[in-house]
């Protein structure tokens, strides 16, 4: 059974170790093996200590758990750009949970969320170009590919990425979404 929930301080460890075990999986070749291999958990438990013990106020971060571990996670920013409007800044779900609705469920819980206090929200997401499993995800759930830009702010190379937006949130929201 999954369950889903707010995360708490104490998940810093957990998310750390799902986010990078996710680069690893989907990042080599864009980001160098050592970094992968030996700063990425240094740097994301530095991060995630960070936004769970002092959160912004425009941050809303979920957890998926199966048996008691968590399995995913979705971190977003409220508003954080006047164009595009909120961040999904990240969204791990790790490899053996992949396929059991985990990300579209997490994202569906951020989109209800936002809409409670912003009902014609927008929302958005940077993605690596060459993660096309991850694009084609989100063009399912209605996202749309908008830019792609070269940036260098994760890891330690010069990354390609896309601008996925979603212009209105109504595609992403689940009317009947218990947290079981």
């Amino acid at each position: 059974m999954i369950t889903y929930r707010p995360a708490q301080l104490e998940d810093y460890r957990s998310i750390a170790h799902l986010h990078t075990r996710s680069w690893q999986e989907n990042y080599r070749g864009n980001f160098s093996d050592r970094f992968l291999d030996e700063e990425a958990l240094a740097d994301r438990m530095k991060v995630w200590e960070e936004r769970l013990t002092r959160p912004a106020p425009n941050q809303f971060l979920w957890v998926a758990t199966q048996n008691g571990e968590i399995c995913g996670f979705a971190c977003a920013f409220k508003e954080e750009d006047s164009q595009y409007g909120t961040l999904l800044d990240n969204l791990h779900v790790s490899k053996a949970s992949i396929g059991q609705g985990i990300g579209k469920r997490l994202i569906s819980l951020l989109a209800n969320e936002i809409k409670q206090t912003l009902p014609n929200a927008k929302m958005y997401l940077w993605v690596l170009e060459n993660n096309v499993s991850a694009i084609r995800f989100y063009e399912r759930l209605g996202g749309v590919n908008y830019e792609t830009v070269v940036g260098n702010d994760i890891g330690d190379r010069e990354i390609r990425k896309c601008r996925m937006v979603w212009n209105s949130l109504e595609s992403l929201e689940m009317k009947d979404h218990p947290l079981i």
